[in-house]
C-alpha cells in the first residue's frame, strides 16, 4: 500500500526531477516503441498493472525510477542505474557488479520478480524498474568508469554550450536530433529498420548488451580531449549511434517483456 501511495504521488509530481540515462525523452520513446511492438497479451498485462492510475501510460511510467531513487523507500536503487569497469577493461563481466548491485543484477532481479510474483504492486514496480534499466543499459555511458561518474566529470562544449559527456549522450544528441519536439520520432525511425536487423537485435542478454555499450564508451573516451568542442560533425557521427541504441532498447524490451509476461 505504501508503494501505491508513493508511486501515485510521484506521478502527480509530473516527473519534475532531473532524469538521467537518455533523459525523460529517451525513456518515454523507448517504452512507447516497446509497447507498440509487444504482443497484444503483453500490452493487456501492462495496461492492467497501470489501471490504478487512470490515464497513465507505460511511456510516462518508465521515467518513474529516476524519481523513485530520490525517495527513502527506493534509495537502494541508486547504484542500479549503471555498472562501472576499470579504465583498461575491454569487456564487462558479472564480477564487475558492485556489492550494492548494478544494472546487471537489477535486471536479473526484476526479470525474476516480473515472471514469478502474483502481487500486482510488486509486479508493476518491477515492470517499471526493468523497463527503465534496459534503457539505461543501452546508453553507453551508463557502462563506464567510476572515477568519471560515467562522463559527468568530463567537460566539453556541445554546440558552443558548456556540457559534459554524460549529458551529451543522455539528452544533448536527442534534443539536437529533434526527439524532444516529436514524441513519435523513434517509431518513425523504426518503420525504416529492416526485418533482418530487428531479428538480429533479439539475441543475447543484458551482459551482451552491456558489452555493446562499453565498446561505444571506449570510443567516446578515445576521441576525448580536455575541453573539446563537439559540433555538427560530432552530431552527424554520433547521432546514428544513439538512435540505434534507442531502437535496440525498444526492440529488446518488447522481446523481453513478451517472454516474461507470456500467458501460460
Amino acid at each position: 500500500m505504501r508503494f501505491i501511495l508513493l508511486f501515485s504521488s510521484l506521478l502527480l509530481l509530473g516527473y519534475s526531477s532531473a532524469a538521467t540515462a537518455f533523459g525523460r525523452t529517451g525513456h518515454q520513446q523507448i517504452c512507447q516503441l516497446a509497447y507498440q511492438q509487444a504482443a497484444k497479451t503483453t500490452q493487456q498485462q501492462i495496461d492492467a498493472l497501470l489501471q490504478f492510475k487512470p490515464g497513465e501510460t507505460f511511456a510516462k511510467g518508465c521515467v518513474w525510477p529516476d524519481e523513485a531513487r530520490n525517495e527513502p523507500a527506493f534509495s537502494y536503487s541508486k547504484p542500479h542505474h549503471f555498472i562501472n569497469v576499470t579504465r583498461d577493461a575491454k569487456k564487462v563481466a558479472h564480477k564487475d557488479c558492485a556489492s550494492v548491485g548494478c544494472l546487471l543484477s537489477a535486471i536479473r532481479h526484476h526479470s525474476a520478480v516480473l515472471k514469478t510474483t502474483q502481487n500486482s504492486v510488486e509486479k508493476l514496480q518491477s515492470l517499471l524498474f526493468l523497463s527503465h534499466f534496459i534503457a539505461d543499459l543501452h546508453q553507453p555511458l551508463h557502462v563506464s568508469y567510476a572515477d568519471d561518474l560515467g562522463g559527468n566529470k568530463t567537460a566539453v562544449y556541445f554546440l558552443k554550450q558548456p556540457a559534459n559527456l554524460h549529458g551529451v549522450w543522455d539528452s544533448g544528441l536527442l534534443r539536437t536530433l529533434g526527439y524532444e519536439k516529436n514524441d513519435q520520432l523513434l517509431q518513425q525511425k523504426f518503420a525504416k529498420v529492416s526485418a533482418r536487423n530487428i531479428q538480429s537485435w533479439k539475441q543475447g542478454d543484458a551482459l551482451k548488451w552491456a558489452n555493446e555499450s562499453l565498446q561505444q564508451t571506449r570510443k567516446v573516451y578515445q576521441n576525448y580531449r580536455p575541453g573539446m568542442l563537439l559540433d555538427e560533425q560530432e552530431v552527424l557521427r554520433d547521432g546514428p549511434v544513439v538512435e540505434q541504441r534507442l531502437l535496440q532498447a525498444g526492440v529488446r524490451l518488447a522481446w523481453l517483456l513478451d517472454t516474461l509476461l507470456a500467458v501460460k
